[in-house]
């Protein structure tokens, strides 16, 4: 808060000493003093009062353009990062913390204090870390934090033992062929071969294979853990892969995502042009009984 530094600035922009200032508010000398040493904050009701008397908004006394200042958020995190490369990870999780007091939804703030909290050894602030990171993830961040709070939580569950959250949340995350080292990689090369790579993207290796993507839309990996989705997928290829006769096929790599852009409640499981299913469910149950169905026909070549 910029309250005190404001306060002092502005009633000297306005040539009032503190006395005046005080008659003016109809306050104590001495409770001006105690604002403008950020001793105390006015009274809530004073703010309108005070934008009024120095012709700004409360907004201006409250300092709203430097806490939303993009240097004051990245020395933040430089701070808390450097005490994270000096193990100081008490340090780390206290200038995070702070940062929350002040940005109390901010998703990046969240994250990084979950990283802090999940560095300790303290099974309390371990649990603490994994809900901060959900509650990331179940907000609105970009992109890249959210694979970075994917990536982080998913050591944070194997961390506590639940190693099937951390492999389903794990193999959620982008293939290292989709990563900026990868690709940027391809533009260094004379000439480069964007068909290649593309083809190389799409289907997961270099010449064609089958791949079966299940889609839902946005945050259902918790939902799926729930009806053990995964659990079931890895038992009907056991399943499949026995089968008395020899021409069976092999259940295809199976990618399961969320945060896809579907209408609420949507699944989508897609297997390229063989087939295709695109669905809205309010049941899970039904849901994932939908989609073993689905890839059973696909093995069995059943349209």
């Amino acid at each position: 808060m910029y309250i005190a530094e404001n306060l002092k600035a502005l009633r000297k922009g306005k040539g009032f000493t503190q006395e005046e200032a005080a008659e003016i508010l109809n306050v104590s000398p001495q409770s001006v003093s105690k604002w403008e040493r950020g001793d105390t904050y006015p009274d809530i009701t004073l703010l309108p009062v005070l934008a009024n008397l120095y012709k700004v908004s409360v907004d201006e006394i409250i300092g709203m353009d430097k806490i939303n200042d993009a240097q004051v958020r990245t020395a933040i995190f430089k701070k808390g990062h450097e005490f994270l490369r000096l193990e100081d990870y008490a340090a780390a999780e206290t200038v995070f913390s702070e940062s929350l007091k002040t940005y109390p939804n901010d998703e990046s703030f969240m994250t990084e204090l979950g990283m802090a909290l999940a560095l300790s050894d303290d099974p309390a602030k371990l649990r603490q870390a994994i809900s901060l990171c959900e509650k990331a993830l179940a907000g609105s961040p970009g992109e890249k934090l959210r694979h970075t709070a994917r990536a982080a939580l998913s050591f944070m569950y194997f961390k506590t033992g639940e190693k099937d959250k951390a492999t389903w949340i794990a193999e959620s995350l982008p293939h290292i062929r989709e990563s900026r080292e990868h690709v940027l990689a391809q533009f260094d090369k004379n000439p480069p071969d964007i068909n290649t790579y593309l083809r190389f993207i799409i289907l997961g290796e270099r010449h064609e294979q089958d791949i079966i993507a299940i889609e839902f839309h946005e945050n259902m990996v918790p939902m799926c853990l729930e009806y053990d989705l995964l659990g079931k997928i890895k038992k009907l290829r056991e399943e499949l892969k026995t089968p008395d006769g020899d021409n069976m096929k092999k259940l295809p790599p199976v990618r399961i995502r969320d945060n896809i852009h579907l209408p609420p409640s949507h699944v989508r499981v897609r297997h390229y042009a063989d087939y295709v299913l695109e669905k809205s469910f309010t049941d899970m149950n039904n849901a994932v009984s939908e989609i073993l169905s689905v890839l059973r026909k696909i093995v069995l070549d059943i349209p």
